[in-house]
Order: C-alpha cells, then sequence, then structure tokens
C-alpha cells in the first residue's frame, strides 16, 4: 500500500509539472494545459470500462487500478490548469 501512495505521489508530481511546462511553452493560449488532464480523463473512462466487462482473472482488478492512476493524473492536471489559471494572475498584479 505504501509502494501504490509513492507511485500516485509520483503521478500528481509528474501531471503537475507537464500542465506547468505546457503553460510556459505553448503560445496558443490557455486549453493546451487542459490536453493532459483531458487525455487522462479519456484514460480513466477506458480503463474503468474494461474493468466493469473483462472477467478474465484479476485483468478488472488491474484496470480498476489504472483507471485510478489515470484519475489521479486528471485531478492533478486539471488542479494545476486552474491554479495557473486563476491564482497566478492574482498574485502576479
Amino acid at each position: 500500500m505504501d509502494r501504490f501512495i509513492l507511485i500516485l505521489l509520483g503521478i500528481v508530481v509528474l501531471f503537475s509539472f507537464i500542465t506547468y511546462l505546457l503553460s510556459r511553452v505553448s503560445i496558443g493560449g490557455k486549453p493546451v494545459k487542459y490536453s493532459p488532464a483531458l487525455l487522462c480523463f479519456l484514460a480513466g473512462l477506458y480503463y474503468l470500462y474494461l474493468a466493469k466487462t473483462v472477467q478474465v482473472g484479476f485483468a478488472d482488478l488491474a484496470n480498476a487500478i489504472f483507471s485510478m492512476m489515470f484519475f489521479t493524473g486528471f485531478v492533478a492536471g486539471l488542479g494545476m490548469a486552474l491554479i495557473l489559471d486563476f491564482v497566478v494572475p492574482r498574485f502576479k498584479s
């Protein structure tokens, strides 16, 4: 269980960094920084669907764990993007 929590914390750090990096590098604007969160959400839904339908051995359990990991990435990416959109501009002004 300790390893799983460390893996989830690593995912939070990774997707927060990717979102921050995309916000600094992108020229187009705000929608680009939401793409990691959107991709994680879609992958999480896909693995949740697989966990509900696949009935072979422990495959459904593995898919449920992957779904939780992707939803953790979704929450981290979305949280970081919202912080960059709403909190950081208040400190700059």
